[in-house]
């Protein structure tokens, strides 16, 4: 199972560094994600992608509460039919997908308006001018990822999120 790395590094050249030790070390670009303040400029670091936002917390969410509405609503029609109107199971799925669908996408597009929240533990440093990198990697090379990136500055305290929210399963 993949790992999420996450450190905080405190400028934009040390950043380069540490990204090009990790493309060098064999982590594919699209594996790495980089997280600064607007004033901050990037340059040619990676950005972050599905990750500056809650686009996809929120939709997941979205989808679980739209999904059981739905189903609890068709049973309700099972049970209560409306107007003499016959419903079977397959209204029940049918009520549950849309209203899965529809609040997923609901929820995901206000999701996308505000900043992700599993990353507020990094908030505050971000706003002070510090560069969040981020680093999905396999969960058996953890320790010499961390290894890699403590090089650069001994002082770095990797954290890990698991596991990564991947837009796209590999």
């Amino acid at each position: 199972m993949n790992k999420r790395l996450c450190f905080l590094s405190p400028d934009v050249a040390h950043a380069q560094q540490v990204v090009e030790d990790l493309k060098t070390d064999g982590i594919q670009e699209r594996h790495i994600y980089v997280i600064a303040n607007h004033q901050v400029p990037l340059e040619d670091l990676p950005d972050g992608g599905p990750e500056e936002d809650d686009f996809l917390p929120a939709f997941e969410r979205g989808i679980a509460f739209g999904g059981a509405t739905g189903v609890f609503l068709g049973l309700v029609a099972v049970a209560f039919p409306p107007a003499g109107l016959v419903i079977g199971g397959g209204g029940v799925l049918l009520l549950g997908m849309m209203s899965a669908s529809l609040g997923g996408f609901l929820t995901g597009m206000a999701g996308a308006s505000f900043p992700n929240s599993r990353l507020q533990a990094f908030e505050s440093d971000i706003a002070r001018g510090m560069i969040l990198i981020m680093v999905d990697v396999p969960g058996a090379d953890v320790a010499r990822i961390s290894a890699l990136i403590q090089r650069q500055d001994p002082a770095v305290t990797v954290e890990g999120i698991e596991p990564p929210a991947l837009l796209i399963p590999e």
